[in-house]
């Protein structure tokens, strides 16, 4: 949407602010990329002025308007198919830049419109976020986190570098700060075992280091999302004062509390363990190895609905880019694994749209089909307060620039 012209759109359902209430007959005027009224007029009584303006689109009987979904964790400089391959391509600027553009758009036409992304050591996220914002790539709005930071020795080599010493913190921070990261990514703690049930190989970042890389972001106005698998990783990160809970694997009783009590955000996501037990990477999984990858989604998943319970802000991320999680289509089956985790249709489009607006720093202009947001809008067939599948075809969107 052109941020000079005047829209108007018609809906015989919309989903309307913060709860997503479901209000008939919704008439939207869109000024400047922004919702500028919305009233309660039947299809018949349309105006003139309405039916015969050249930007008006009238959706079909049907179907439902709702927030565009926001993906909270994704790396787009990874192709979520082979790892290696993708990191080839890193030292291949046209055919990444081509890979990316396509992601994106593929992301816009699942009604994908606002996206965070995790990080990686070339801070190529950047570059994806300029592809959008200068126009040159039609994508959903990138909260980029350039280049993550981790202990030395540590896991996550391809997502940034160490951060040195102690006393260079405030330097990584103001690095990333200049080269116009959106938020700080923290590397707290390794990746899950699929051999053994509970285990997370890897470093644990220095307790002190952790909360010296926080307060520095903190004062510098970034949030920090914590890349924090275990229970230890979990409450250490919950302690330090970051924003965001990134996986949280292993989280017990005492991290869910503790997120609660803080309002720190949990990014649970399930998919990129889920996956490893389908098919095709699951042919290369031996029985064990299903067995405790099974055993881990389950169990993330059935904490959902308790950290809901308790007060948790939920969101919603893929880690789309991982092995098996491919860009856009995966946050569905993000939200369907939610779904069967026991959480209600409304609960999980809440993760995927007011919730993430939140863990985004968004929360102003995204989420919501209400006055003075930004019209990110998506239509669908049918009314996914009752089934979140029709999630899967998206028959119309819309992006401000």
């Amino acid at each position: 949407m052109e941020p000079a012209l005047k829209y108007f759109i018609w809906a015989p359902l919309a989903l309307t602010g913060p709860d997503l209430v479901a209000a008939e007959n919704q008439l939207l005027e869109i000024q400047g990329s922004r919702i500028a009224s919305m009233q309660t007029v039947r299809k018949s009584d349309l105006p003139a002025s309405v039916t015969d303006h050249p930007r008006f689109t009238c959706l079909a009987e049907g179907q439902t308007l709702m927030p565009a979904l926001i993906d909270g964790h994704v790396h787009l400089a990874l192709d979520g198919e082979d790892f290696k391959q993708a990191r080839a391509a890193w030292d291949r600027p046209h055919a990444l830049e081509g890979r990316i553009r396509r992601a994106l758009e593929e992301m816009t036409r699942s009604g994908i419109g606002a996206v965070r992304d995790g990080g990686d050591c070339r801070a190529i996220n950047l570059e994806a976020r300029a592809l959008v914002s200068e126009g040159r790539c039609k994508g959903p709005r990138i909260v980029a986190t350039g280049r993550a930071v981790r202990e030395k020795g540590g896991y996550g080599t391809f997502l940034g570098p160490d951060y040195g010493s102690r006393e260079s913190i405030p330097a990584v921070v103001e690095q990333a700060l200049a080269s116009g990261a959106d938020q700080l990514k923290v590397v707290v703690s390794g990746v899950v075992s699929f051999i053994e049930y509970g285990l997370v190989k890897g470093l644990l970042m220095e307790p002190d280091s952790l909360r010296r890389l926080t307060a520095c972001a903190r004062e510098r106005g970034l949030k920090v999302m914590a890349h924090a698998s275990s229970a230890e990783a979990v409450e250490m990160a919950i302690a330090a004062g970051v924003n965001s809970i990134e996986h949280g694997y292993f989280v017990n009783q005492a991290g869910l509390q503790g997120m609660a009590e803080r309002q720190v955000a949990w990014v649970p996501t399930v998919i990129p363990v889920a996956v490893q037990a389908r098919e095709p990477l699951s042919s290369l999984r031996t029985p064990l190895e299903i067995e405790v990858i099974t055993a881990t989604c389950k169990g993330q998943a059935g904490k959902l609905t308790r950290a809901l319970q308790l007060g948790v802000p939920l969101g919603a991320g893929t880690d789309s880019g991982a092995a098996g999680v491919g860009h856009a289509h995966s946050l569905i089956e993000e939200l369907l694994l939610y779904r069967a985790g026991g959480l209600s249709n409304r609960q999980v489009l809440k993760a995927a749209t007011i919730a993430n607006a939140g863990i985004l720093g968004l929360e102003k202009e995204y989420g919501q089909v209400e006055r003075g947001y930004r019209a990110a809008l998506i239509a669908v067939r049918g009314n996914p307060l009752q089934d979140l599948n029709i999630l899967k075809t998206v028959t119309f969107h819309a992006l401000p620039r």
